[in-house]
């Protein structure tokens, strides 16, 4: 049933003494003068019935428990211990010293009933909020990416083949299914314990893991299963699909997406980025608007998701919400590609995304930023020319790579004073041509400009918004399993900077204390 807002009526102690006990430029309470949070109960209209159940919680009081979580790192039980004791947090929740607290589970079902889509909206409104006030002038847009790491133990191969095939057979018994015969080969199998005498001994003994774990996979596709069992049953497959994709090895330049544990499906490795330590867990995404630091844009993605996959949603986003396009983006290495260089260029934004460093240049080789590719009037590379002067023609199109390839001789490269720096095969050169090499080009062109190294300078800023999360929030480390529910994390964060910066924004700044001598 709907809640039904009732006028406050403060309380003696409440009205006096609590107001004599905390001063009003707490920062609670600023916040709560300057904010108004009355929009969610409009948001989440839809989710209540009007006429039946007894009446439900306000949901402004839900949200601003959220805020509170959010902005100083508590978890749902901590919130409401605090809020009972603490009276800043009493007067930013508008309770009076006899109000009751709803009981911690609440939080969970009010993030679970809303959804990351409509935490998404609660993120805009604060966006919006900015945008009204003339904190958000939309002249760049920066956009870089945050590590959070999953809250799970990462098992070993064998100790997650163990857990599955024990979870999956305990559901199929449940349910009334046959199992007894794969019951017995997984006693067997746990029986055994001649598997860490050598190393064959352990790959035969996960090998033995795999095939229990692909008739368990069998039989619980062909398992005749009550109506209500079937959401369970397509979870199930959908996870022994993935552990039994870890048989087979990775491509040389193929990206990881391997199942890392049951506990959290949706938490993956990161790549290895020189300089970074590998975790698993998830990437925060955002988009800032300089001029006040305003989160207009942010998106969830598992840690092996590639940085140039999410660039032009959160362009779409910051759009959206500002609903001003920016003169431009700035961006590190990590979003550079073809592709979102031609989308800026489509867009009409400058492009101050930081191109990466010629692969070989840092040895002393030559990379094929050096070789000057010819062009016809339709954009097609007809030739290719090497720093020593010889010319390749009649290059190859490759589809999966989007560019063309082109070859030298073995004559051309025999003798050639540059042959140590350019190619060690006993071949001639291969040369790749990307479609988008005029693009690339372009960017190495503008890395030098004084625009480019102010924008580069000008992003920097952004890791402040990354460690206010870390020191506010503890960001850096999953509260929550699932990518849905870390996406909500994720919203939580940014609509709490933004309330925050949106109120510093408004209040006088204070001069510095001078030294005495």
């Amino acid at each position: 049933m709907h809640h039904r807002p009732q006028p406050p009526q403060p309380s003696l102690y409440d009205d006096y003494f609590v107001r004599q006990l905390v001063p009003p430029d707490h920062p609670l309470l600023v916040i709560d003068r300057e904010v108004d949070f009355s929009f969610v109960r409009e948001l989440v209209g839809e989710l209540y019935c009007p006429d039946n159940g007894r009446e439900a919680r306000d949901p402004e009081l839900l949200l601003r428990l959220c805020f509170l979580q959010s902005y100083c790192g508590l978890s749902d039980r901590e919130v409401i211990d605090r809020a009972q004791t603490d009276l800043a947090f009493r007067l930013f929740l508008h309770l009076g010293l006899e109000d009751s607290l709803p009981h911690p589970s609440l939080l969970t079902v009010f993030r679970r009933r809303l959804g990351p889509e409509r935490f998404q909206a609660i993120f805009n409104r604060s966006v919006t909020v900015a945008v009204e006030r003339g904190l958000v002038k939309g002249r760049l847009v920066m956009v870089d990416s945050y590590g959070i790491v999953a809250d799970l133990a990462i098992p070993r191969l064998r100790r997650l083949l163990m857990r599955l095939v024990r979870k999956a057979l305990s559901m199929l018994s449940r349910f009334g299914a046959e199992a007894s015969a794969l019951m017995e080969e997984q006693a067997a199998l746990l029986a055994d314990e001649s598997w860490w005498q050598s190393k064959e001994l352990r790959e035969k003994d996960v090998a033995a893991w795999f095939v229990l774990t692909q008739r368990v996979r069998e039989a619980m596709a062909e398992a005749e299963l009550p109506a209500r069992a079937e959401r369970f049953r397509a979870c199930w497959l959908k996870l022994l699909d993935q552990v039994l994709q870890r048989q087979t090895k990775p491509k040389a330049n193929e990206r990881g997406d391997r199942l890392v544990s049951d506990v959290d499906p949706d938490a993956r490795w990161s790549t290895r980025e020189r300089g970074k330590k590998a975790m698993v867990g998830y990437k925060q995404q955002i988009a800032i608007d300089p001029e006040h630091e305003i989160i207009t844009g942010a998106l969830t993605t598992p840690a092996n998701v590639d940085d140039t996959q999410p660039f032009e949603k959160l362009l779409d986003q910051h759009e959206a919400n500002t609903q001003q396009r920016p003169e431009a983006a700035v961006a590190d290495s990590g979003y550079s590609s073809g592709e979102n260089r031609h989308a800026l260029a489509e867009r009409g934004m400058t492009d101050y995304v930081a191109p990466p460093t010629p692969k070989g240049h840092k040895q002393g080789k030559l990379s094929a930023s050096d070789f000057e590719p010819e062009f016809d009037d339709e954009g097609v590379p007809q030739r290719v020319r090497c720093p020593a002067g010889h010319v390749a023609e009649g290059g190859r199109w490759k589809a999966e790579e989007q560019g063309w390839h082109f070859y030298f001789t073995k004559g051309q490269c025999e003798g050639c004073a540059l042959r140590e720096r350019c190619s060690k095969s006993k071949r001639g050169r291969t040369v790749f041509v990307s479609a988008y090499h005029r693009e690339h080009a372009d960017a190495r062109a503008r890395k030098d400009t004084p625009e480019f190294t102010a924008a580069q300078v000008a992003r920097l800023e952004i890791e402040r918004t990354f460690a206010y999360q870390q020191r506010r929030a503890s960001h850096d480390r999953a509260r929550f399993r699932g990518l849905d529910r870390v996406a909500i994390q994720v919203y939580l964060g940014c609509f709490m900077v933004n309330l925050v910066r949106i109120v510093r924004s408004t209040q006088p700044k204070r001069e510095p204390r001078r030294r005495r001598r």
